[in-house]
């Protein structure tokens, strides 16, 4: 019985999820604008910073953090557009499912959207400010799997809370980067050590840290997201 609920609510994350990668799929708008939004940024850091410069390495992590989370709240405050204006949301909701599936569902096609942004993100970034493609590159994989668990996690609470609103574009960002701040801070520091060749032992620590906090905000948005939706 257990393997066959197990299976069912699995089942239904991914048809959710699956219908908003189609969607987008067919549409390309989301990913298009902001994998432009993301290049402009690099192109602009690497404007300001000299490429190879020690200023360069010094600054590569919070540049590289700017360009894959900033972008991605475009994504965040299209998850819930299309439903908005096609008036399915509230079918979304009536639906006999329960509503933490509805969020991980949506928080899955989320992510699987941003790590695949963040993934040309990470190549152009490493391209343009002339870091090499070495083991470092595993690790800073790693943070992009964990912060962007961590993003979405909190993005899609705050989306579905917003969807109703015209000022959600605005409001979006306003709202989500105060509460992500843990999540931006170890992920930049971590990213530090990766880019800088510094201590193992405190690169565990913030990796550590990002566990402990996407299991936090995706536990929190699991139990939480039905209060969101009703109101």
């Amino acid at each position: 019985m257990k393997n066959t609920a197990l299976g069912k609510a699995l089942g239904t994350i991914w048809i959710i999820a699956r219908k908003d990668l189609v969607v987008e799929l067919r549409s390309k708008q989301a990913f298009l604008t902001t994998l432009f939004f993301a290049v402009l940024i690099l192109l602009i850091f690497n404007f300001a910073f000299p490429t190879g410069s020690q200023a360069t390495r010094e600054a590569g992590a919070g540049i590289l953090w700017v360009a894959l989370l900033f972008p991605g709240v475009i994504q965040l405050n299209r998850s819930f557009q299309s439903e908005t204006e096609e008036g399915t949301l509230y079918g979304l909701i009536l639906a006999p499912l329960d509503r933490g599936l509805l969020f991980l569902g949506k928080c899955l096609a989320n992510w699987i959207f941003l790590f695949c942004i963040d993934l040309f993100v990470l190549v152009l970034f490493l391209v343009f400010f002339n870091f090499s493609f070495g083991w470092h590159v595993l690790w800073l994989l790693l943070l992009l799997l964990l912060v962007s668990i961590g993003f979405t996690g909190v993005g899609t609470v705050f989306a579905a809370m917003l969807a109703s609103l015209r000022a959600r574009d605005v409001m979006l960002p306003v709202l989500l980067f105060p509460v992500i701040v843990p999540i931006i801070l170890a992920g930049v520091n971590a990213a530090q050590e990766v880019l800088m060749g510094g201590d193992q032992e405190f690169f565990r620590y913030w990796v550590n840290l990002l566990v402990a906090f996407d299991v936090i905000f995706l536990s929190a948005g699991y139990l939480l997201f039905e209060y969101v939706v009703g109101e």
